[in-house]
């Protein structure tokens, strides 16, 4: 009987150890999701007066994601009298980060970060940009302005999340969200390139996940391309891992957003979202 009790023991005690390794040996595993909601509009505009987010809430909740980067938030503004920011973060018990581009009549237009995992860190910062029209200007540029800057003023963001690997671990992962003009190539270059300055790209300080619609295909941005690896095949909404081969993913999706009513869409951009596994 005491054999068999000092067994049983040994047995606990190896079980308890490979729970403990496995802990430790715990990969960061994140799954993303981004997504340009279009203000929130609605494809058929259908949403512009009540901007209701019920269904826009729904769809991510289905997915379940532990990051969402959202382009085109339009938050405060008198035309949606709330803080919409806020109200996604609440319904969804996330954290949110708030990045903008330009203020708008009483509130905010820009982009914003939604995390399951407490924030740290954070920073936000314009792109580089020149009105045709002088300072306090932010959309419709024209001439060699719009040539260099692009049409509207954009803006990039990140925040610092400690990432749990064990009961007592974890690792810091950094989460960007960015969104470029949609005019000219050489704004889009000029947004790259400040990207990298940006999110230190050259020597990231933690492995970095970019997210955002950049108006463009990725081999039009060697600045990330050079330097990080590009995740899955979309139209102009990516995913980007940094320092190139330490992020992999292989159930990379485009999904459907059509609206409850079946007439409209949610949004012009369909949600993009990925596992992403750091090696």
């Amino acid at each position: 009987m005491k054999l068999l009790k000092h067994i049983i023991r040994a047995g606990a005690l190896c079980g308890l150890l490979l729970t403990t390794a496995a802990a430790e040996a715990q990969t960061v595993q994140l799954k993303v999701m981004e997504w340009n909601v279009l203000s929130f509009e609605m494809t058929d505009k259908s949403n512009q007066i009540d901007f209701i987010v019920d269904e826009y809430v729904d769809l991510i909740k289905a997915q379940n994601p532990d990051i969402v980067c959202i382009n085109e938030l339009e938050t405060g503004t008198s035309r949606m009298g709330k803080e919409k920011l806020t109200e996604l973060a609440s319904r969804l018990g996330m954290y949110p980060y708030f990045i903008m581009s330009y203020p708008k009549d009483v509130g905010f237009y820009g982009n914003g970060i939604l995390s399951k995992y407490p924030i740290l860190n954070s920073f936000s910062a314009q792109f580089t940009y020149r009105h045709a029209n002088g300072e306090g200007n932010y959309q419709w540029n024209t001439g060699t302005n719009y040539n260099r800057y692009g049409y509207d003023q954009r803006s990039i963001g990140y925040v610092d999340i400690l990432v749990p690997t064990s009961d007592s671990d974890g690792q810091i992962v950094r989460i960007a969200c960015a969104h470029y003009d949609h005019g000219p190539n050489a704004a889009r270059t000029l947004q790259s390139n400040e990207t990298v300055t940006y999110l230190g790209l050259d020597d990231p300080e933690y492995p970095t996940l970019l997210l955002g619609d950049l108006n463009t295909g990725a081999s039009s941005l060697p600045a990330l391309t050079e330097r990080g690896d590009h995740i899955g095949v979309s139209w102009v909404d990516h995913i980007f891992g940094f320092p190139k081969g330490r992020w992999t993913s292989n159930d990379f999706k485009s999904l459907p957003c059509p609206s409850a009513s079946g007439t409209a869409s949610l949004s012009d951009h369909n949600p993009i979202t990925a596992t992403m596994v750091l090696k």
